[in-house]
């Protein structure tokens, strides 16, 4: 029997998706990675398909935010408000996605 493996997500593609969705928000505030892949998928807490989505994942996607935010030079993830603390996984922490 020949090994299956489960293709991996398109890490890339739902950063740039996380990231355009991002620069059209409205609401002003904190915002966590986790919060904005909630909202892109129209998930609500309690929702069985977020039993789903693994750590690993959701690094990955944080990861690859923020580096695609760096690489754009237009906007800031702002954690400063939780500098110094242990607040959870990097993809838990609420940010300020603001214009530099």
């Amino acid at each position: 029997m020949a090994d299956t493996k489960t293709p991996q997500p398109d890490y890339d593609a739902i950063a740039q998706q996380a990231y355009e969705w991002l620069k059209k928000r409205r609401a002003k505030g904190e915002i966590s990675t986790f919060e904005v892949l909630m909202k892109i998928n129209g998930y609500k807490w309690g929702d069985k398909e977020l039993e789903q989505i693994s750590e690993l994942d959701l690094f990955e996607v944080h990861d690859r935010l923020l580096r695609l935010i760096k690489k754009e030079k237009k906007y800031v993830a702002d954690f400063s408000a939780y500098d110094d603390q242990c607040v959870g996984p990097p993809f838990d922490i609420p940010f300020v996605f603001r214009k530099k």
